[in-house]
């Protein structure tokens, strides 16, 4: 199967705790210590991060051998 290009998130898109809307990606992109800045890019539903972002946290899990 081929792989997909999934574009990097636009900056614009950043955005603060308080100010996050369902559906906005999770992300923390930064932390200066007083408030944090999240990715903010549309998320799909059903998931707290951008595909860009999904891809680098999670793992897909890998299939078990049979004991």
């Amino acid at each position: 199967m081929p792989e997909i290009e999934i574009p990097e998130p636009s900056p614009r898109d950043t955005t603060t705790l308080f100010k996050l809307r369902p559906r906005q990606c999770r992300y923390v992109i930064s932390d200066d210590g007083t408030e944090a800045v999240f990715c903010g890019a549309t998320a799909p539903e059903g998931s707290s991060w951008c595909p860009w972002h999904k891809q680098l946290v999670y793992v897909k899990p890998q299939a078990r051998s049979g004991r």
